[in-house]
């Protein structure tokens, strides 16, 4: 059995102390989330903006939004009680959710309701049969990656999509485990596989996509960043020179950061094409990132926020307030965020 060693991204496996959720029956791609009153304690993964709204998302299906800059939250109801790991609105009114077992879910709303979209047992049968058809046609790579397919669903839709991104209200990306890339042009509606398209021999696992100026930047495993250039079919694998797993991508037209294990920092100025690695006094894996303006933010395991107003040429850190693994961040502005982690969520002003 293929299992998904992934414990370093954002506390996903970790379980929040008095979660008031009962233990989930039958399948989760099936089944509702338990509603909680605990939605401001209970581990949270993924958070986003939409609009003048925040959207957090995290175990066992848990949808929440807030609609006073995080004072207070609201549970949304979801249609699976699988953990929930990321989520993206380009639009105020239109956004997605993805998670464990390959769910992907869509809100038209705002976020104040649910459908889903496609989960692992679809990825599985469209994957398998896309695949398939390549091979037919004497594709050697199509060959390779169907077997790859059938072993990575062999045991049911056990892979999990861990990020997602969507450029606008049609076109979207997501990347997961064992190199599950799959992008939208309708919304959803259709997902195509882009796996084909990744200019590696090995399936590692795509832990996070951005698009940071006009180039799509996915990062991954030992050191490798991808990056889709305007115009072009391919993920081409920019090697950084570390060796390790990145969970964090931010940056603006000018810089890209990667950042993961033990505090790791690489920085590129030139799209990708050389990396420069930033040394702060953090040594926890960074898990989460955010943008204002010219302040770029990062998040860590051990409850550090780190801050560079630089082009992450420096970073400075301090502790959150209330001590806790975190997961994500957003900014309300350059003096205050919103963060979330494995005991749920909270503010932040900064000095």
């Amino acid at each position: 059995m293929r299992l998904i060693a992934l414990s370093l991204l954002a506390g996903v496996w970790l379980f929040s102390v008095g979660i008031a959720q009962a233990k989930v029956t039958g399948d989760p791609l099936d089944v509702p989330a338990v509603a909680t009153r605990l939605t401001t304690s209970t581990q949270l993964s993924g958070i986003t903006r939409a609009g003048n709204r925040l959207i957090a998302v995290g175990i066992r299906g848990l949808i929440i939004t807030s609609d006073d800059d995080g004072a207070t939250w609201v549970q949304r109801p979801s249609p699976v009680s699988s953990d929930l790991l990321a989520v993206s609105f380009p639009t105020p009114g239109k956004g997605w959710i993805v998670g464990h077992h390959g769910v992907i879910l869509h809100s038209g709303d705002g976020g104040a309701s649910w459908t889903k979209q496609m989960d692992g047992r679809d990825a599985a049968r469209q994957l398998i049969a896309h695949f398939e058809k390549l091979a037919e046609t004497g594709d050697e790579k199509a060959g390779i990656l169907l077997d790859e397919m059938r072993l990575n669903f062999e045991n049911g839709p056990e892979q999990a999509l861990l990020d997602v991104w969507f450029d606008d209200e049609s076109r979207g990306y997501v990347v997961g485990s064992f190199g599950t890339l799959l992008s939208t042009m309708d919304g959803g509606l259709t997902w195509t596989s882009e796996i084909e398209n990744v200019d590696y021999d090995t399936l590692l696992h795509l832990n996070v996509v951005r698009r940071i100026g006009d180039t799509l930047y996915v990062a991954s495993e030992r050191g490798v960043v991808f990056r889709r250039r305007p115009d072009s079919p391919k993920f081409e694998a920019a090697e950084t020179g570390y060796a390790g797993s990145f969970f964090a991508l931010a940056g603006n037209d000018g810089t890209v950061v990667a950042a993961g294990l033990r505090g790791t920092i690489f920085k590129s100025d030139d799209g990708g094409d050389t990396w420069t690695k930033v040394e702060t006094d953090v040594v926890a894996t960074l898990t989460g990132s955010a943008v204002d303006g010219e302040n770029l933010y990062l998040v860590s395991q051990n409850g550090r926020v780190l801050m560079s107003s630089d082009q992450a040429t420096t970073f400075r850190s301090r502790a959150a307030g209330k001590p806790m693994t975190l997961t994500g961040v957003v900014t309300l502005g350059p003096k205050s965020l919103v963060l979330i982690g494995t005991s749920g969520v909270q503010k932040l002003m900064l000095e």
